[in-house]
């Protein structure tokens, strides 16, 4: 009996220190490893930061670099000192920077705010605190006045330089990242409509006059053009500071989007305070995709 206790205990000894060995093994393996993608993520696992502009968080290997938008790209054009980037803001948001006398048309740039989706949800005009007759640096101000967006909590300032030709290679445009301060409840979703939609709208933007003088028989170079640009979609009813959905049009001017049966009114991102885009109201019919086409003029006489 002595004998068996002899033996028995070591193998008990064993097993018991072979178990914990095992179950430590299984406990490492089942331990997820969190990989770090990006700034954000780098900088929430307690990594260093280089305090370089824009800012750099290293994570093993990889170094990734802070969203600042394009303002490095375009600094000697625009310079905002107000929000600056990934900056929490709130409503009403204000605006303060300088920008190039050739910014601005008649004293004025449109100012967009979207939410992390690219959805429009306030829009203005900058204005200048000078003479913008100048190729110099202008001062400029604007207030935004919006709602809190619904979900995600990040978003993009957009100061468009003003562009009444309404020709893209004169397009320009500062985006600055920022954060929203506040997150509102979402908004109740219009009903008696399942995803994905069987029906909405389809059209094509155009822009014109294209010339100073319209001639008989009218010159085909002369013609209206496609507008590439941003429509918004509003539900009736709803503030046009809340579209119910945007879409861009491609480089031909059209567009297309679902949307649930309903009265909706249609209106293109213009600029300030040309090109002047027409407002269109529609009716969404079930399972029926309908024509919407909508004009903007360019101001040209």
């Amino acid at each position: 009996m002595r004998k068996l206790t002899h033996i028995f205990v070591p193998v008990i000894v064993i097993a018991l220190v072979g178990a914990g060995v095992w179950f430590e093994i299984q406990k490492k393996e089942v331990t997820p490893i969190k990989i770090v993608t990006n700034f954000k993520e780098c900088v929430a696992e307690g990594n260093p930061i280089m305090e370089s502009y824009p800012r750099q968080c290293r994570s093993g290997e990889q170094t990734f670099t802070e969203n600042i938008g394009n303002e490095l790209d375009i600094t000697n054009l625009i310079r905002v000192s107000t929000p600056r980037p990934n900056q929490i803001i709130s409503s009403p948001l204000i605006i303060e920077g300088e920008a190039r006398g050739n910014w601005f048309f008649e004293a004025s740039f449109p100012v967009v705010l979207t939410d992390w989706d690219g959805l429009i949800i306030a829009q203005g005009v900058a204005t200048a605190k000078g003479d913008w007759m100048t190729t110099d640096f202008v001062p400029f101000t604007a207030t935004l006045t919006f709602k809190n967006p619904t979900y995600k909590n990040n978003g993009a300032l957009i100061l468009k330089k003003d562009n009444p030709s309404g020709l893209p290679q004169n397009d320009n445009a500062l985006e600055i990242p920022i954060i929203f301060k506040n997150i509102d409840k979402p908004a109740t979703v219009p009903p008696a409509t399942i995803l994905p939609y069987d029906s909405g709208i389809s059209g094509v933007v155009s822009l014109g006059p294209t010339c100073p003088v319209m001639r008989n028989p009218p010159d085909p170079a002369c013609a209206d053009k496609s507008y590439q640009t941003t429509v918004q979609i509003i539900a009736v009813g709803s503030p046009k500071s809340s579209p119910f959905a945007t879409v861009e049009t491609d480089k031909d001017g059209q567009y297309k989007i679902m949307l649930p049966p309903g009265n909706y009114a249609v209106q293109p991102v213009g600029g300030s305070p040309l090109p002047r885009c027409n407002t269109e109201n529609v009716t969404v019919e079930p399972k029926k995709i309908s024509e919407v086409n909508i004009s903007c003029d360019s101001g040209i006489r």
